[in-house]
């Protein structure tokens, strides 16, 4: 039941960023969704998968028809009127010719070219967790508290990874190999965040601040809640470092490597 204005304020403003994981190359999925047909009715099956699926299918429609396309395809109206959710997968493009076969000369283009070169490496995923609430306050003078009722959190997820079609047999099995392992990692910070959304709500459900004053309250609330983003960020770095190979040695111990760095990014 929301509070009787004044004593109730709906907040809708703070936002923290903190970075998670990229997405599948290669896809898990064996079967072949196609954009032809009946579009909404892909636009619904992705949207109600569970993350890591989702990212897998839209990963594979993006392989086939591109980011456009499937962009256009999930800002669809969904069935029950609403707008598709916003894409997930983004795609960064190397440039090496597709009949590059040695692993190093492709390490050194990503390092050199990335657009994460400075921060993550070769890939980026951002995780935005936002809350929202209705203020309830209690009490006067020095014994002034502000509770949320209603309280709400979001989280969206952006990634990008880098995308090159190799045509060289050994190269196309490396870079695969190299791609479905780094997504697998990147699935487990997805998991994290996951995790922690539910944490936050259940926090924000339970909390209760003392303040000097009512317009004290937002910055009350967002001095805790960037204290709770330090925690998740914590559990995040845990997961690192981490190795995924991009192998062309055929079993020897020559291979070029990407890492992640401790805020869960892929770095190379």
């Amino acid at each position: 039941m929301h509070a009787p204005a004044p004593a109730a304020q709906r907040h809708r403003e703070s936002t923290r960023r903190t970075a998670l994981r990229p997405d599948d190359e290669q896809g898990a999925c064996a079967g072949q969704l196609r954009i032809q047909g009946r579009p909404a009715a892909v636009a619904a099956v992705i949207q109600s998968a569970d993350p890591a699926s989702r990212g897998r299918l839209i990963g594979q429609l993006q392989r086939q028809a591109g980011n456009v396309a499937v962009g256009a395809l999930l800002a669809r109206p969904t069935a029950a009127g609403g707008a598709g959710d916003p894409l997930p997968v983004q795609r960064w493009a190397v440039t090496v010719p597709a009949a590059t076969a040695d692993c190093s000369v492709v390490v050194d283009w990503m390092n050199a070219h990335s657009p994460y070169r400075a921060r993550s490496g070769w890939a980026l995923t951002s995780p935005t967790f936002n809350w929202g609430g209705d203020f309830n306050f209690s009490g006067s003078g020095k014994s002034l508290t502000v509770s949320l009722t209603n309280p709400t959190v979001s989280l969206s997820t952006t990634v990008d990874m880098p995308h090159w079609a190799p045509t060289d047999p050994a190269m196309k099995q490396a870079w695969a190999s190299m791609t479905t392992d780094l997504r697998a990692h990147e699935a487990r910070h997805e998991d994290v965040a996951t995790s922690w959304k539910a944490t936050l709500l259940s926090r924000l459900t339970g909390l209760s601040l003392s303040i000097k004053q009512e317009s004290d309250a937002s910055a009350a609330v967002s001095k805790v809640w960037a204290s709770w983003l330090v925690e998740h960020q914590a559990d995040q770095s845990a997961l690192d470092p981490f190795t995924a190979l991009l192998d062309c040695s055929g079993g020897s111990t020559d291979s070029a490597a990407a890492e992640t760095d401790d805020d869960g990014s892929a770095a190379a």
